[in-house]
C-alpha cells in the first residue's frame, strides 16, 4: 500500500483527503515498527553501563573520606585558635607582671614577689625574675609560662614570654 503525503499541512493538522487508515497514533507506532510498515521509528535506548561489583560502596567511601578530612581541618583550626589565645594570655600576663614588679620596686617592696602574684592571678607561672639597677635606672625582666591547651603530640607543650618594665628615677 503506497500513499502520497499531502504537502500543504500545518503542524497537527490532517488533510481532508487523507484516508483514515493513514493516520498514525502513538499506540500504532510499536505495532507498525514491528510489522515493517512505514512510520516513525522509535529510537533505541542507550545501553546502560553495567555496574561492576567492585564499585559498590564507592560513594560511601568517598563521603567518609570527605567527612574525615573536614573533621581533621576543623580540629587543626580549633587547636591553632586556642594556641593563639594562649600566646596572647602569656604576653598579657608577662607585661602585667613586669609592670607590677616595677610598681612594687618603686613602692619599696619586693618586685619579684609582686610579679609572681600578678602572674599567678593571670593563670600563668613566673619562671624567672631579674632586677637590674645601675643606681639610677631599674629594669625588671619577668618570664612567664603557660601550658598549651590542647596539648597534642604535634603541637607546642608550653608558651613562654619575657617582658621588661623599668623605672627611671
Amino acid at each position: 500500500m503506497t500513499m502520497e503525503m499531502p504537502t500543504n499541512l500545518t503542524q497537527g493538522s490532517v488533510a481532508p483527503e487523507t484516508p483514515i487508515e493513514a493516520i498514525v497514533t502513538r499506540e500504532d507506532l510499536p505495532r507498525r515498527a514491528a510489522s515493517g510498515e512505514p512510520g516513525r521509528q522509535r529510537r533505541q535506548p542507550r545501553p546502560i553501563r553495567a555496574r561492576r561489583a567492585d564499585e559498590r560502596g564507592s560513594g560511601t567511601v568517598l563521603m567518609m573520606s570527605v567527612m574525615l578530612i573536614t573533621a581533621m581541618v576543623a580540629f587543626v583550626a580549633a587547636c591553632l585558635i586556642s594556641w593563639f589565645g594562649c600566646i596572647h594570655q602569656t604576653r598579657t600576663a608577662a607585661d602585667l607582671a613586669a609592670l607590677a614588679g616595677a610598681g612594687a620596686f618603686d613602692a619599696g617592696s619586693d618586685p619579684c614577689a609582686s610579679a609572681g602574684a600578678t602572674a599567678a592571678s593571670n593563670h600563668t607561672t613566673m619562671t624567672a625574675c631579674n632586677v637590674a639597677t645601675n643606681g639610677v635606672d631599674v629594669v625588671i625582666r619577668v618570664t612567664v609560662q603557660i601550658d598549651a591547651k590542647p596539648a597534642v603530640a604535634f603541637g607546642p607543650r608550653q608558651f613562654n614570654y619575657t617582658s621588661e618594665a623599668g623605672h627611671i628615677g
